[in-house]
């Protein structure tokens, strides 16, 4: 697309764009009528306001500017030429009739690039125009390549980041296979005890038996956290990777602006703040998380509403990176008698289901639907998703210990059954799952707390 300003010649070729600023009609006659003549295409200013927005809009190939103008003077004119992004790389070439060194330093400070004393001569002016133009395109053409390198980089990154998955895939799959025989041989043990056993008294081998059943419960309980927690700090990922991309970037900028001999008071003063304000919100991350995973699970009265509010604080970050919509219809009040960490770890699980079950199946406009709802001293709690629902063979086994349809890195299988033991077993509750048209449906049913 051509802009403002910008014509080609027969041949294709796109001519360069000269913007001349000048107060004086007579002096932008003669620059004009000079320029015109070599093939240049010459847009015109009379002033330095409108020299900046002309320039913004057309981004032409350089700029020649006189010092002495109304309103703000050539010097102001090019330090908020330099201020843009758009227009910070264009060429600046002053012209004026002050032959003093302090003068010519003064626009050499302010951003320009060359200085042209009137009355100039035309050859000089056209020389120095076409080699700060021959310039500028080598500019372009050196940063065309440097972005091509950086390309070449990512996708180099991206494939050696491919390997590196791949290989701590392998790991963990041999851990999971030393950990299955581990575990074979603790049952062969056991099996050998049970033999060793028989003679003994049926009080004697009932003790052994809860026993046994209790360092079962242990070993899920703990494997359950371990799994919560793998997929925390996944969240944390989530939440953290936009700030460290901020702060990568704003690092790279003082740089630029160190080079450039822009740094001052006001502008270290401005890179402090952002940076800290980044690095106070990845601190809040952390406090939120740690609160979730604290110690004490008391039970206690606590808003459903509420709760759930605070769980989609921990995936709303892994959500938008997959490209998820979630739709909230919670009713305010709700109150239920447990612990609200414990209930939170359910909602968690659910959602990591939800998402995990969208992103394998590559849903289009992939989309999670939680509504809370209140009725005769019942709260009901849905989550619904998009993902096609659950197959008829494994609806029965989903809640069961250890039965998963992941990959063995991605989980062991008991979240589903840890949300039921919490919901069922220790907040009087029920949970159910079947098909709507669109995908799987969660229903909770929970006994609302008694009003105080």
């Amino acid at each position: 697309m051509i802009s403002e300003g910008q014509q080609v010649t027969s041949s294709g070729e796109r001519r360069p764009v000269i913007l001349v600023v000048d107060d004086d009609a007579n002096n932008l006659a003669v620059v004009r009528d000079c320029l015109v003549a070599f093939n240049y295409t010459i847009l015109v200013a009379e002033d330095g306001e409108s020299a900046v927005k002309r320039a913004d809009y057309a981004r032409p190939d350089l700029i020649l500017l006189d010092v002495m103008m109304p309103g703000i003077d050539g010097y102001e004119t090019c330090r908020r030429l330099k201020a843009l992004k758009s227009t910070h790389a264009i060429p600046v070439l002053f012209m004026t009739a002050l032959a003093e060194t302090g003068n010519k330093v003064k626009g050499l400070e302010a951003g320009a690039v060359d200085y042209i004393t009137k009355p100039f001569q035309r050859e000089e002016l056209l020389a120095r125009i076409a080699v700060h133009l021959h310039n500028r395109e080598l500019t372009k053409r050196l940063q065309e390549a440097k972005e091509l390198l950086e390309s070449r980089v990512e996708e180099r990154t991206a494939e050696l980041a491919r390997a590196n998955n791949e290989l701590h895939e392998k790991a963990l799959l041999l851990e999971a296979e030393i950990a299955d025989r581990v575990l074979a041989e603790q049952e062969l043990h056991v099996k050998q005890t049970q033999l060793e056993a028989l003679n003994r008294t049926l009080e004697t081998r009932v003790q052994d038996e809860v026993q046994r059943n209790r360092e079962k419960d242990a070993m899920m309980i703990q494997q359950g956290r371990l799994a919560a927690m793998g997929e925390m700090i996944s969240n944390i990922s989530h939440q953290w990777r936009q700030p460290l991309n901020e702060l990568g970037i704003m690092i790279q900028m003082l740089r630029v602006d160190y080079d450039e001999s822009l740094l001052d008071d006001t502008r270290i003063d401005e890179f402090s703040r952002g940076c800290m304000e980044i690095i106070q919100h990845m601190s809040q991350t952390i406090n939120t998380f740690r609160n979730f995973f604290q110690k004490g699970q008391s039970s206690d009265r606590f808003e459903v509403a509420a709760a759930i509010t605070k769980t989609v604080e921990l995936v709303q970050a892994s959500f938008q990176t997959a490209g998820i919509a979630l739709n909230l219809k919670l009713e305010p009040g709700g109150l239920i008698q447990g612990s609200a960490n414990e209930f939170s770890q359910v909602i968690l699980n659910l959602f990591n289901n939800a998402r995990d079950v969208l992103v394998e199946r590559d849903i289009t406009a992939p989309e999670i639907s939680v509504a809370m709802q209140l009725g005769d001293g019942q709260i009901m709690v849905t989550m619904e998703d998009n993902a096609g629902g659950i197959s008829e063979e494994i609806s029965g086994k989903i809640f069961d210990p250890y039965f998963t349809t992941k990959h063995k890195s991605q989980g062991v299988g008991l979240g589903l059954y840890m949300s039921k033991m919490i919901i069922e077993g220790k907040m009087g509750g029920s949970i159910e799952v079947g098909n709507t048209s669109g995908g799987a449906c969660f229903h909770l049913t929970l006994p609302a707390a008694a009003t105080i």
